[in-house]
């Protein structure tokens, strides 16, 4: 997984602030234990602009995900949000959280066939690929880091459109 830790944050402002890149291609945030979804869908639409609906879908449910099951939801807690944009036509996301609230169980997102309202069925939907990867210190996990690609070509819009007028139509 390439390096998509920041330059600099400043912790000194609250949150969510930004986080800053020697590189113009990523773009990310740090929120904090809560996340109101305006100033999320904000840096979605900034980061973003043309394709910034699958951006916030998605967002919303890894960064939601991340407080409901990760120590980042506890008070004191972070989630981070990279946006790779080196390769223009699919940029990948990144979402880390600070592991498992409980040290003794190993967690993992994964995908089960029946839930096809899932927040993770929703990413399948929404993207191209997505896995995870996390970093371990010798005795728990630390952070879990979500990537998930986004497919911007127009043959990937139009079949993304076509499968929202499918499901209308039925």
């Amino acid at each position: 997984m390439q390096d998509i830790h920041p330059d600099s944050a400043t912790p000194e402002q609250p949150y969510p602030h930004k986080l800053h890149f020697a590189d113009p291609n990523r773009h990310g945030v740090l929120l904090g234990h809560t996340c109101p979804s305006v100033p999320l869908a904000n840096w979605c639409r900034t980061v973003l602009p043309d394709h910034a609906r699958p951006l916030i879908q998605v967002t919303r449910v890894l960064v939601d995900n991340a407080h409901r099951h990760s120590r980042s939801g506890l008070s004191g807690g972070t989630v981070r949000l990279v946006l790779d944009q080196t390769r223009p036509l699919l940029p990948h996301l990144y979402v880390t959280d600070e592991g498992p609230r409980r040290s003794t169980s190993i967690t993992y997102p994964r995908l089960e066939p029946d839930a096809v309202h899932s927040g993770l069925a929703l990413v399948e939907r929404n993207c191209v690929y997505w896995d995870f990867s996390w970093t371990w210190d010798g005795h728990r996990i630390r952070a879990l880091t979500m990537q998930v690609v986004f497919d911007l070509t127009e043959s990937a819009r139009h079949s993304m459109l076509t499968r929202v007028d499918v499901r209308r139509n039925h």
